[in-house]
């Protein structure tokens, strides 16, 4: 009997062990999602006469512009919520929804709208997979399949900053958070929540952790979640902001308030006390510059201290700290070592040759590690460049020095800076709105008056990301080198590509053929929906790429490239999705 019991207990345990792994696993699951790519952009928003619709990537119409609003939750997919009237009394829309075919979808529910995503980290204006929708007042959410996720059981459904895929839900007046899956991350029962505003490249946002609040008798107190619902720090706090410049999941670094005294915490831990007005972290340094009675002092983040509170003001300058006390500027090492230097700011270049160093004047200089002057000029700016080469600035104009101090580019340019992440140096003339490029030789590649340029990223008609110097009446490609590349290097399946010919613009096939001649004023290559504009008597139209007229040159457009689908020109529009009219401007 008694082995019989043993073997009985034995197999309650072995099922309780599985039943919590499975709950583990479940959870875990349950906490797992991916933020949609988008791939592939196949409808767009129309406008006519401060109506909208939607267009297919063909030009095609696929919902007439006779609505007030249209939102496309995801352009790759032919879900289309067209917003018909507001009602003012309680502050909701009249929606239907349509497909691609115009049949009306989500006929089941009641009130389906985009979730609106103001801080997303790409274009798009809102959640790409879900959707809300509202049944007896009552919010819930569903895919864009038409699968309930969660039922009607919320006050408020919204987008959550920097937080993709995660959504702010209220209830009885209380604050929670669930995810796209529609599981609770946290319960409602705070004021409010905010994400901590936390993102890396890897992860991106998806270990944003939340800030939220209780309300006490003595007012908001704040605490600390985690991105997985764990409570990092109860709600006692009066202030609560998140280091987000360390990038770490696992030692999450606070800079927390306690009844108006700043103090400084990894995760739980305490590493400053509650003592301090103002506690500020340095990046470049990895340093915190804290203000105690007025005066300032540096701690390194683990705690220690390397200068004591007894400064008017200190100045973060790169491997050296600058402390003013009363009349005097003394420069310490970040070891809090005093250094005998005239410079307040000494920084540090990606050439462990060259450091920039300042004076109290604000006169830049170059120097070695030992503090020896290599390029000592007067000048009121250097930058550091790839190579042995610096960007300077005197007298309010901008040019190129070598180490030697040699100029290599005249000091001329209204302003001089590295394009983004190309190889290339864009100088510019603002009096004639001239650019210039130069690559990292400082050979010049480039030159253009009255010129803007644009970076495009690789996309399905153009594999590679290039840039292009545009003009009223010109334009050229390039790679991020600075080689100049033609249009069939750019757009190699494009069968028709732009060509300038005595100063007309034809079209040419891919040997060089004059395939379109009317000689254009203008023209633009082929994007990759297989449409161009051409321009004539100052005014733009379309041509296909069978070299057919979709629309002849009737709009008069500011832009030196516009982008067109079938007869529908592109309209950049700030904090939305881009948009097509064919309204006369």
């Amino acid at each position: 009997m008694k082995g019989k019991l043993k073997w009985i207990i034995l197999a309650v345990i072995i099922l309780l062990i599985a039943v919590v792994t499975a709950i583990i696993v479940i959870n875990e699951l349950s906490m797992q999602y991916d933020i949609e790519e988008i791939k592939e952009y196949n409808y767009f928003v129309l406008t006519e006469k401060s109506k909208y619709g939607v267009i297919d990537k063909n030009g095609n119409v696929i919902i007439e512009p006779n609505y007030i609003a249209i939102q496309i939750p995801n352009p790759s997919k032919p879900v289309f919520i067209c917003v018909s009237s507001y009602n003012q009394e309680n502050k909701t829309y009249e929606t239907t929804v349509f497909n691609d075919s115009g049949t009306q979808i989500f006929t089941d529910y009641e009130g389906v709208q985009a979730i609106s995503i103001s801080t997303n980290i790409d274009s798009s204006p809102y959640e790409k997979s879900v959707l809300s929708y509202q049944k007896d007042g009552k919010y819930g959410l569903i895919t864009l399949e038409g699968k309930v996720v969660t039922k009607p059981i919320y006050d408020e459904i919204s987008s959550i900053n920097y937080k993709e895929g995660t959504f702010l839900v209220k209830k009885d007046g209380k604050a929670g958070v669930i995810n796209m899956k529609g599981k609770v991350i946290i319960k409602n029962e705070y004021e409010t929540i905010t994400s901590d505003n936390y993102y890396n490249e890897t992860t991106k946002n998806k270990t944003t952790g939340f800030i939220v609040s209780k309300k006490t008798e003595n007012g908001f107190r704040y605490g600390y979640i985690d991105f997985r619902g764990h409570t990092i720090l109860n709600t006692e706090y009066t202030q609560l902001k998140r280091v987000t410049q360390i990038p770490s999941e696992k030692d999450i670094y606070f800079i927390a308030y306690k009844e108006g005294q700043a103090g400084l915490l990894k995760n739980k831990q305490v590493i400053l006390n509650y003592e301090y007005q103002e506690i500020s972290y340095y990046a470049v340094d990895d340093i915190f510059i804290t203000t105690r009675n007025g005066k300032q002092g540096v701690v390194k983040k683990e705690g220690q201290t390397i200068l004591h509170s007894e400064y008017d003001r200190i100045l973060s300058g790169g491997i050296y700290l600058n402390a003013i006390k009363g009349d005097e500027s003394l420069m310490f090492d970040l070891q809090g070592n005093q250094i005998q230097t005239e410079s307040i700011s000494i920084t540090q270049t990606d050439n462990p040759n060259y450091y920039i160093a300042i004076d109290k004047n604000d006169i830049y200089t170059v120097v070695d590690a030992s503090g020896n002057k290599i390029i000592d000029d007067n000048y009121s700016y250097i930058g550091y460049l790839p190579g042995n080469y610096f960007i300077v600035a005197k007298e309010g104009k901008n040019g190129i020095i070598n180490s030697k101090g040699e100029v290599v580019v005249e000091i001329k340019y209204t302003s001089i800076f590295k394009f983004n992440d190309t190889n290339l140096i864009q100088a510019e003339m603002s009096d004639t709105k001239t650019i210039e490029l130069y690559n990292m030789k400082i050979e010049k590649v480039a030159s253009m008056n009255n010129a803007v340029i644009g970076e495009y990223k690789a996309s399905s008609i153009n594999p590679k990301k290039y840039i292009m110097l545009a003009s009223e009446n010109n334009f050229l490609y390039y790679d991020e080198n600075g080689n100049k590349l033609e249009a069939k290097d750019v757009f190699p399946n494009n069968t028709l590509l732009a060509k300038n010919i005595n100063n007309k613009w034809v079209f040419v096939d891919r040997e060089g053929n004059i395939k379109v001649q009317a000689n254009y004023e203008m023209i633009t290559d082929f994007n990759e929906y297989g449409f161009a504009g051409i321009k004539d008597d100052g005014k733009w139209g379309v041509i296909n790429q069978n070299g057919e007229v979709v629309q002849e040159p009737t709009y008069e457009l500011d832009w030196y490239q516009p982008s067109f689908l079938g007869k529908y020109y592109k309209v950049n529009a700030w904090y939305t999705e881009a948009r097509y009219s064919s309204d006369e401007v």
